[in-house]
């Protein structure tokens, strides 16, 4: 919830907020806190109510994934899509086959989800920073690079912006 109150593009904001993101963290928080409270009495059910998210999350990341220009960002968008289907599929066999991968001493698929959904968390939020500072500042030119090397595009994702009031200092 507090990445959706940090990121969510101002366009998608419902009007009773007026654009006020401050607003949006308030209900976001106060949500939040009642609807763990009312989780913690059913474990099991907190887990789909946090699978759930994903599906909004989703649903933002492909509407500004057709908005976005750089091809890069685009095709980052597109791994972090795949790996979180990956990751929720994972999720499911592990719960529907538990017992199946426990028969044959095999108990980490509940760990490859773990992964997966971190990297996917990961890169979902890089892509909203960006998205975030190319709507909000556009004089910032934000720019997405990888580590360690940017020209390898599946290393770990950053976004590097510009301060508007300083020339960049060129290599000469």
């Amino acid at each position: 919830m507090a990445a959706f109150a940090m990121f969510l593009p101002k366009r998608h904001f419902p009007r009773f907020l007026g654009g006020n993101r401050r607003v949006l963290a308030f209900y976001s928080s106060v949500f939040s806190v009642v609807s763990t409270g009312f989780l913690v009495m059913h474990p099991k059910a907190n887990a789909f109510a946090l699978m759930m998210l994903a599906f909004p999350a989703i649903g933002f990341l492909c509407k500004e994934l057709n908005r976005v220009k750089c091809a890069r960002v685009y095709r980052l968008g597109l791994r972090c899509v795949a790996v979180c289907f990956l990751a929720i599929f994972s999720w499911i066999i592990d719960r529907m086959f538990c017992e199946t991968w426990l028969s044959i001493d095999f108990p980490y698929m509940h760990g490859v989800w773990h992964i997966l959904i971190f990297i996917a968390s990961y890169t979902a939020l890089v892509l909203f920073a960006y998205f975030n500072v190319s709507e909000e500042r556009p004089e910032q030119k934000p720019e997405l690079r990888y580590w360690p090397r940017n020209d390898f595009e599946l290393g770990i994702p950053y976004i590097t912006i510009k301060h508007p009031c300083k020339k960049d200092n060129l290599a000469i």
